[in-house]
């Protein structure tokens, strides 16, 4: 691997996220052209479990990184927390060759279209070698735009990360129409009933109302099925879930890996504010069965 690598940890360049109280890196990496991201971790502990938090359209590393509802998952609660920047504010989740016209404008307009998958392989790659991540624990989240980017990295067999959170995040016709994933996908979703942006029912995701999306219902079934999941599920409503009623529906009878998905009842484009809790419960005890072996 390229490991033409540029870590600022210099006080001077260090920044605080205020709203957290976490102190926070920025990075860069050179992949396809320069990459940048923000990492929380505590020093001098070893290889710790790592979450790569993506963020949605229009959004950055460090505004993600500030949302209340992502705070808890740094340092404090053990993980490494790691929130890369998209290129041109978004993330390439197009196979090749099937990217829609708005986004071959947009790729132009930001130097072509970005290898956000070899970018995130770097990424993982770098932390591991550096000593940051524990490479049997790393796991993939993303919110909206950045869940369509985790949808084709499960779809794409990468096999680098020990599980998956689909936040406000919906699956594209495009990409379901070939996703065939190779192994168990141990995966978590939290959506709105009411999102108006990425349609819980499925149809024409808003803007740019020209990617059309499966319902969100579909998805679950997608990988309840593939995980060979039994149909019924483990229902319960989450106590004390903010403002909307939070219904969760929990497969655990599976022969590959569980699946959980958690259903805001009228909330729209966003996620509660235990989101980051939801993360950490779940990904607490999944380890990469490839590189556990």
């Amino acid at each position: 691997m390229n490991r033409s690598v540029q870590t600022i940890a210099a006080a001077c360049t260090a920044f605080i996220l205020i709203t957290s109280g976490v102190a926070a890196e920025p990075g860069r990496l050179m992949v396809d052209r320069e990459r940048t991201y923000v990492i929380e971790r505590s020093s001098g502990e070893g290889p710790r479990p790592t979450i790569i938090l993506l963020h949605g359209f229009n959004g950055s590393g460090a505004n993600v990184a500030r949302v209340p509802a992502f705070q808890q998952i740094g340092p404090r609660s053990g993980f490494v927390a790691v929130f890369p920047d998209g290129l041109g504010k978004g993330w390439n989740h197009w196979l090749p060759g099937k990217a829609l016209p708005f986004y071959a404008q947009h790729s132009k307009e930001i130097g072509g279209a970005p290898d956000d998958i070899g970018f995130l392989k770097a990424l993982v790659a770098d932390l591991v070698w550096r000593g940051i991540s524990d490479p049997k624990r790393i796991y993939l989240a993303g919110f909206s735009n950045g869940s369509f980017l985790t949808l084709r990295v499960i779809c794409a067999n990468t096999g680098i990360f020990a599980g998956y959170g689909l936040l406000a995040g919906v699956m594209p016709d495009l990409l379901g129409a070939e996703c065939r994933p190779s192994g168990p996908v141990p995966v978590v979703m939290v959506n709105g009933t009411a999102d108006d942006v990425n349609p819980y029912a499925g149809g024409m995701v808003k803007p740019p109302n020209s990617i059309s999306v499966w319902p969100s219902e579909r998805l679950a079934s997608f990988f309840r099925q593939h995980n060979g999941c039994q149909a019924t599920a483990e229902q319960s409503v989450i106590p004390n879930a903010g403002p909307n009623k939070v219904e969760l529906s929990r497969w655990k009878n599976c022969t590959g890996a569980p699946v959980e998905f958690y259903r805001v009842i009228g909330g729209g484009h966003s996620v509660p504010p235990n989101t980051g809790q939801v993360l950490l419960d779940f990904f607490r005890d999944k380890v990469r069965p490839a590189a556990s072996q």
